[in-house]
């Protein structure tokens, strides 16, 4: 029983020191995302550039000749990814 006592608190102890360990680098990181941010460092997968391939589709869905359905598998693309890009392009173009 006596062992079974003292493995519990030694493993109760790693526990704690990992937790110690895992919370100062959550802080680490938190800082280091500040300056980096403050750097000017942008975070995250670039935004996909509306090409001519889009625009060329995309006339060709605005004035009736192709379906929507046609332009999403001519771009490779998702529903609602064409239609932010549609969004995006008529009030860029405007």
């Amino acid at each position: 029983m006596t062992t079974t006592l003292l493995e519990d608190q030694f493993l109760s102890m790693l526990a704690c020191g990992a937790e110690l360990e895992r919370k100062k680098n959550r802080v680490r990181q938190a800082e280091g995302i500040a300056v980096a941010k403050k750097e000017g460092v942008k975070f995250g997968r670039p935004r996909r550039q509306i090409g001519p391939e889009f625009i060329q589709i995309y006339d060709k869905w605005k004035s009736g000749k192709i379906t929507a359905s046609d332009a999403l598998r001519e771009l490779r693309m998702g529903k609602t990814s064409f239609y932010r890009y549609v969004g995006e392009y008529e009030k860029n173009r405007t």
